[in-house]
């Protein structure tokens, strides 16, 4: 495994000492911690004719033991399968070029003149002062596929250097090795019902909109003070945290006021706590606290420096970086390291699965007043649209999703409210809990709603019984929104489908439908086709999201 970072294709800096025995400090530490799993490991011991990975981007990040353990399958044949191969950063393909072995993409070089080492993976010695094959220096080696592709796209964006790295990935890489198949280009074998998809935007009402513009204009002086002193992307995990708290209020305002670190940090929400007052909302105030979003965690994964965040909002804080952003825990602002497919962290027992009687999910429920409880625009949205299903179909089922935990806890509370009977599925369920749940929803007729996660259900999940679809928030990755509306568009379903999006117009949320646009330009110019062009979350688009 190379021990740098992906924007690095070999090359050194002043502090070059330090970063070699850096290096080699961790690539000793995480070789023998794998090679010792390898040796115990039964798959490892076999030469197989082929190894197929489903959901195959779930290796996007290289250096994770799960990537690190598929690499070392022995196989004469490698595929692999995958709904969305490109999510975020084109260094995440690189996992998959690894593994595919496709050459000479997945290897790496020697600099040197007449030189013909050619590897999979590094091999320096102990010191990480010289190949183990030709002897040469580390800072002589490179990652050919960061050399022509992520480089130059990190470093000029879709202009001169950075569109040959494109047209390279494309035609060099992709265009070689990818087969794929739509829905659309499948039709006339798959024959699946309809699907309709609209965005139903809603403004805010006086109190919400009061509360949102008073989070808006902190969040735009943190922002302005940032760009002033020229160290915006320096700061990039606080103005995910701005960013998050402006998604939250567009939701409801009890998740900004009573989320978990409204009790440890006041200063954070004063200017909330004020509006909230004048506005006449109510700001009254065991497990685990993800350190992104600040609520319960149902799915915590806990990072190299030992930190512990929802797995969906990690994903979420690496997908909205751009590429030129050095990714650090949002908590100690180390380099982030984070295994996204190892066991979710216990939060000390198991949950029921049920939508009652779970001790240890201490939402966002038990925190508030519910005599003085007050709805939401987006609530209301939801009920209304509920309301119209069932007029026009009275057996109708439907799936409600949302980015936020403690915002399916408010609906849930409101549904009962209105005599809908409704089950829940979050990150962190048993495996009895989540077939109980989802055997509840298909098959007790007087269950209408599921309230999913969608951290934690938006892939892997059949939930064909359901025609409509609501999505609650914007996504930053606009493919999780598709593969959350395929859990009821896909093969055994009969009838046509709706799913809405909503959206609070005049807010950020408007903003990242806009921001969506980009990534579905890089999925269509890289694995469908068209020219295209890719960005995260650049600086440009940073100030884009803030702009009065």
């Amino acid at each position: 495994d190379d021990d740098g970072d992906d924007d690095d294709d070999g090359g050194g800096g002043d502090d070059e000492e330090n970063q070699l025995s850096q290096r080699a400090k961790k690539a000793a530490e995480r070789k023998q911690k794998i090679s010792l799993a390898l040796a115990r490991s039964t798959l490892h011991k076999l030469h197989w004719l082929r190894v197929v990975l489903d959901e195959a981007h779930a290796i996007k990040d290289r250096r994770c033991s799960t990537a690190q353990a598929v690499f070392a399958l022995a196989a004469d044949y490698r595929w692999c399968l995958s709904g969305t191969p490109l999510q975020n950063r084109v260094g995440e393909l690189y996992s998959l070029v690894q593994f595919l072995r496709v050459d000479p993409y997945a290897y790496y070089f020697c600099k040197v003149d007449g030189c013909s080492c050619k590897c999979r993976e590094y091999r320096f010695d102990d010191e990480y002062r010289k190949c183990l094959y030709c002897g040469h220096t580390p800072l002589q080696h490179y990652s050919l596929f960061n050399r022509d592709v992520v480089n130059p796209i990190r470093k000029f964006g879709y202009v001169g250097a950075g569109r040959n790295g494109f047209l390279t990935l494309k035609r060099d890489v992709l265009d070689k090795v990818l087969l794929r198949r739509t829905k659309a280009g499948r039709a006339d074998e798959m024959v699946l019902p309809p699907k309709v998809v609209t965005i139903e935007a809603n403004f805010l009402d006086e109190r919400e909109h009061d509360f949102y513009q008073a989070i808006y204009t902190q969040s735009v002086a943190e922002f302005g003070a940032y760009v002033q002193a020229g160290t915006l992307l320096n700061n990039y995990a606080h103005i995910f945290d701005l960013l998050t708290r402006l998604r939250q209020a567009t939701d409801h305002p009890y998740l900004v006021l009573h989320s978990k670190r409204a009790e440890v940090d006041d200063q954070f929400s004063a200017a909330a706590k004020a509006a909230a007052s004048s506005s006449g909302m109510d700001s009254t105030r065991l497990g685990i606290v993800c350190g992104l979003c600040f609520e319960d965690s149902d799915d915590a994964v806990r990072t190299a420096c030992g930190h512990l965040f929802c797995k969906g909002c990690v994903e979420d804080y690496m997908a909205s970086a751009a590429e030129s952003v050095r990714v650090v825990c949002p908590t100690c602002s180390q380099p982030l390291s984070v295994d996204l497919t190892a066991a979710a962290v216990p939060a000390g027992g198991a949950s029921d699965g049920g939508t009652r009687g779970r001790p240890l999910h201490k939402g966002i429920l038990s925190r508030l007043d519910l005599k003085a409880f007050q709805t939401s625009t987006k609530m209301e949205a939801l009920m209304e649209a509920l309301h119209n299903m069932l007029e026009r179909a009275p057996a109708a089922k439907a799936i409600v999703f949302s980015q936020f935990v403690s915002f399916l806890d408010l609906m849930e509370h409101r549904l009962h409210l209105g005599g809908v009977k409704v089950v829940k599925l979050f990150g962190g369920m048993s495996v009895a809990a989540r077939d109980a749940v989802l055997r509840s929803f298909r098959e007790d007729a007087a269950v209408t709603v599921i309230l999913i996660s969608l951290k934690a259900g938006g892939v892997a999940l059949n939930l064909t019984v359901a025609s409509h679809i609501f999505l609650m928030d914007p996504w930053w990755n606009p493919a999780a929104e598709y593969q959350a509306i395929d859990r009821a568009h896909r093969l055994g379903q009969t009838k046509p489908i709706r799913a809405v999006r909503f959206v609070v117009r005049s807010t950020v949320e408007e903003r990242i439908l806009r921001l969506q646009d980009k990534k579905r330009l890089v999925f269509e110019g890289t694995v469908g086709g068209d020219a295209g062009s890719l960005s995260q979350l650049s600086e440009e688009d940073l100030r884009f999201l803030f702009q009065n």
